[in-house]
């Protein structure tokens, strides 16, 4: 038996103070306990045990009874163990006095008969106060970007710097909440909602969380549930039409383009410019589907980019219903900052299973769906056009933050380098990009270069496999190719303003450390111009489903970070490489998707020419 890899007990081990046969033993929040069978890197069986925040696992397929049994959270007397697959007593007591040294199990006698019993008692909301007192949406005649950010953005770029399974999270449903609740991005256009937080019955990890659960939201969900899963089934089959592999197996990637096509549908109702879906109109079952759907997506989007708790899947890594609730489970996602899933789990496994499966849902199917939702229902096709492209351009813009870490992580090489010793100035900077360097190894997912690659293979086959299902036909090439280059705009000016602002930073003798500096920062602004104009083509096309009108300006590099600056600073391991080297250079860098400028002094002046797409990197 093994705690979090370490041996806490063995066979022979001594039963410690106190813990005799007629000992009797209880596991402490048995109903929060977690059993688990997986299998171990070389395929053996393995039986894990979740609980209090540590891990507890038996490859040894006589223990497993012992497990099971232990995992039933009765209160036992410690010679019954011996009997739990016939292990013996110097097994089980060894076991036992491991499982007592780690707090897993307590002497009967010092608990409370009363103190688990759980009565779904009211608590607090977890939320700080809202920073948005009246409802806002991107459609808002005063841009809303502009007064977050500082920075205007012509709504044909949404996408860009929202994600498109996060675009519909500000708007309004008809009874009055976001449809993105209480994890509405960006945070600081929450609104405060009159919420009933309570705490969680549920067994599992959630069971009696310091985090509480939003009954109001649970409440919503059952009204409206019939309607949700008979809405869900034609979303179901169109994605099929366009990705009929999936029905042969679905692959981790696959749920998660599922997802955000369900997500899609409401997004697309409100944000398309004809005849959409007024603020504050949404029908809640369209936002309750999005609500529990997002739910899914970011456990698919925890599996593939996530390395906190276990190897990140690969996109084709096959899933079940099982395998899905299996991660979660494990993985705490029933978990967010501020509270814990409030669905039941009946509900959660009957949405699986309506919407990979088609099966009919416990409560069944409505008889038929509203007017109104069929009217939506009519909809799917361009919803989940939509859709697509939004995660396309996911795909193609998030590329750019491995591509930016590699720059950084090869900087710092640079300024620790042999060439970089005795350069006068190089030393301030080296020390402070060994500060972005720790950073980066310690705060980020792209903190090792096999994890940056492993994310840019989930954009290849994210960014392909959208064209397949807007196309039929997977791109000419894949985005790390197109990324790649090579680059069809002159950059020798750029270079140059660069590398004379990096010399006159570093001192006498540092032309060669600055040509090098110059050459690596340009590297990367190029692959960044090839994202910006992918990011632009896609937008057009978005803006043609959408019925938007065209840009009035073109995308920037510097549009695309507006996304961290949505997230907020803390949430960044590293600054935005262009707002570094202005810092530090005193240089304003200008990437579009057909230029690369670079001044010393004074910021470019921006491009306002209509949006066009240079045809070395088209799709």
């Amino acid at each position: 038996m093994t705690l979090a890899g370490e041996i806490i007990a063995h066979d022979g081990a001594p039963s410690g103070p106190g813990l005799g046969p007629d000992t009797v033993l209880v596991m402490p929040m048995a109903r929060a306990a977690l059993l688990q069978r997986t299998q171990d890197d070389d395929g053996a069986p393995l039986l894990t045990l979740y609980h209090l925040g540590k891990e507890v696992s038996w490859d040894d397929a006589g223990h497993f009874a012992f497990g099971e049994a232990l995992a039933s959270g009765a209160a036992f007397r410690a010679a019954e163990a011996a009997a739990w697959g016939e292990i013996g007593w110097d097994q089980a007591s060894a076991m036992l006095a491991g499982l007592l040294a780690e707090g897993l199990l307590v002497s009967a006698e010092d608990t409370d008969p009363d103190g688990e019993r759980h009565d779904n008692r009211p608590m607090p909301s977890p939320l700080p106060p809202a920073p948005m007192k009246r409802p806002r949406s991107w459609m808002d005649a005063d841009p809303l970007m502009a007064e977050l950010t500082g920075t205007s953005l012509d709504l044909a770029y949404l996408e860009v710097v929202v994600p498109v399974f996060r675009t519909g999270h500000l708007f309004l449903d008809r009874d009055g909440r976001q449809v993105g609740e209480a994890n509405a991005f960006p945070a600081a256009a929450r609104l405060d909602v009159a919420t009933d937080w309570r705490g969680c019955p549920y067994a599992g990890n959630r069971y009696q969380s310091e985090k509480p659960m939003n009954m109001t939201a649970l409440k919503a969900m059952r009204a409206h549930w019939r309607q949700m899963m008979t809405l869900l089934l034609p979303i179901r089959d169109a994605y099929l039409q366009r990705f009929p592999e999936a029905a042969r197996g679905w692959t981790v990637a696959h749920v998660e383009r599922l997802s955000v096509c369900v997500l899609a549908l409401p997004s697309y109702l409100m944000l398309r410019c004809d005849a959409p879906v007024a603020n504050g109109d949404l029908h809640p079952a369209l936002s309750n589907l999005f609500r529990v759907t997002d739910g899914l997506r970011m456990v698919m989007h925890q599996m593939m980019f996530v390395p906190l708790y276990e190897a990140m899947a690969k996109p084709d890594q096959p899933v079940s219903v099982e395998t899905i609730l299996a991660y979660a489970d494990r993985n705490y996602s029933f978990h967010s900052d501020h509270g814990v899933c409030a669905g039941p789990r009946f509900m959660v496994e009957d949405f699986l299973a309506v919407l990979l499966h088609g099966e009919t849902p416990r409560s069944g199917f409505a008889d038929a769906l509203d007017p109104e939702l069929a009217a939506a229902a009519a909809l799917i096709a361009p919803a989940m056009d939509y859709g697509l492209l939004g995660l396309q351009a996911f795909g193609a813009v998030f590329a750019l933050w491995p591509t930016m870490a590699r720059c950084y992580a090869r900087l710092h090489a640079l300024l620790a380098s042999d060439g970089a010793a005795g350069v006068p100035g190089a030393a301030a900077m080296a020390e402070r990009f060994a500060g972005h360097f720790d950073a980066l190894s310690h705060r980020s997912f792209l903190a090792s270069e096999e994890w940056r690659s492993h994310r840019e293979a989930v954009y290849d086959d994210m960014f392909a496999a959208c064209a397949s299902g807007l196309a039929g036909a997977p791109p000419a090439a894949p985005l790390s190719a197109l990324i790649a280059g090579p680059d069809a705009v002159d950059t020798t000016a750029a270079r140059a303003v660069l590398a004379q602002a990096a010399a006159a930073h570093f001192g006498q003798g540092s032309a060669a450390l600055a040509r090098d500096f110059a050459d690596e920062v340009v590297r990367f602004l190029e692959r960044a111009r090839r994202i910006v104009a992918l990011a632009e083509e896609i937008q057009a096309r978005t803006a043609q489903v959408l019925a938007r009108p065209q840009p009035g300006h073109r995308l920037s590099l510097q549009h695309v970070n507006l996304h961290n600056v949505l997230m907020g600073e803390d949430m960044r391991s590293v600054p935005f490489l262009p707002d570094e080297l202005r810092r530090l250079l005193g240089v304003a860098i200008h990437v579009d998707a057909g230029s690369i400028e670079i001044v010393r002094g004074e910021a470019p002046a921006p491009s306002h020419s209509p949006a066009r797409v240079p045809a070395d990197i088209r799709a």
